[in-house]
């Protein structure tokens, strides 16, 4: 499972070009601020980029929270974590088209990886079922690393589903309600909690598997992921094309919409914070036609919308699945 949600925010506002400088050519102005060991290093082994942070961590935490916090969707969140400093490695090293100095990094990670993947696979081995998904994900995003179209819309999407269906995975492995109706006392130690998901008692994909809740959390951070990546995108590399810009406000109307339409059931909170990206989306990119936003700025208020929406899907989750 190693997929990162690389969306505009963190190539374009996060990440170095990938053919130029991943093979370390640096722009002129580098010439007169020399970069030390210590940031090469750590440019190479650690993620620079918060705005992918945010989106690859959000969606599982928010399910364990949903789900209710346990050992196995915490093993889960740990393996996530290194499985997105093994993608982010690897898709640097093949961007460079193999260049040697990036293989360390790969190397260690992918060990690291292995090792914490192994020990949630033994400890619950229905997630064996999620495999061929997350395989077919990371084989997408390594060939569009290798073909350098790692911001293209289709890699985008690529990262968004993988995440998102993290948080479906963390809260099927939670501690709540979905895992008491078929606990089971005996049995091999990584089934007994929940024979159904935690192993295949009722079959490869079970509806234990895909609870409600865990669905609907995941389809709301998979809609609003989407809606970053068109604002972003109308902000950065396609900025000059209004119909990003448009394409952005009306998908984040729609989601105002449906907050409208549930406001009864659910409360005002969602509704608040799609009138929040609504205004983001068409107020800045309005801005950015006068003047360029520095891309940290984007960042920061894309990773500010992304903390509500988290919040709000903690809270109402439950809420929107229980609706009719």
């Amino acid at each position: 499972m190693s997929q990162r949600p690389d969306t505009e925010v963190a190539a374009d506002g996060d990440r170095q070009e990938p053919a130029e400088k991943a093979a370390d050519v640096r722009p002129s102005r580098s010439r007169s601020k020399p970069v030390s060991a210590r940031s090469r290093m750590m440019h190479q082994w650690v993620p620079n980029q918060p705005g992918a942070w945010a989106m690859a961590l959000m969606p599982p935490l928010a399910g364990a929270f949903i789900g209710g916090l346990s050992w196995r969707n915490l093993l889960l969140i740990l393996a996530w974590v290194l499985c997105y400093c093994t993608e982010f490695t690897t898709a640097r090293w093949l961007v460079s088209h193999m260049a040697r100095r990036f293989l360390p990094p790969v190397a260690t990670y992918a060990a690291l990886t292995a090792v914490f993947g192994l020990a949630l696979i033994l400890t619950t081995p229905g997630l064996l079922r999620w495999v061929p998904l997350y395989v077919v994900l990371a084989a997408l995003t390594f060939l569009a690393a290798w073909k350098r179209v790692e911001r293209s819309w289709w890699n985008n999407v690529v990262s968004i589903v993988a995440a998102s269906m993290l948080c479906l995975i963390a809260y099927s492995l939670g501690t709540g309600p979905q895992s008491q109706a078929a606990s089971s006392p005996a049995g091999y130690f990584g089934c007994r909690s929940d024979p159904a998901v935690n192993c295949f008692s009722q079959g490869f994909l079970p509806a234990r598997a895909l609870p409600l809740t865990g669905l609907a959390a995941a389809l709301i951070f998979a809609y609003t992921e989407f809606g970053s990546v068109l604002y972003v995108k109308s902000l950065v590399r396609e900025r000059q094309h209004l119909w990003c810009a448009i394409a952005s406000v009306a998908w984040n109307l729609i989601l105002m919409i449906g907050a409208v339409l549930i406001l009864p059931k659910v409360g005002f909170w969602p509704l608040l914070v799609a009138l929040v990206l609504v205004i983001r989306a068409a107020a800045l990119p309005v801005i950015a036609r006068k003047r360029r936003i520095p891309i940290n700025q984007v960042g920061m208020v894309e990773s500010a919308a992304s903390l509500l929406v988290f919040l709000v899907t903690i809270g109402t989750a439950t809420s929107i699945a229980a609706l009719p």
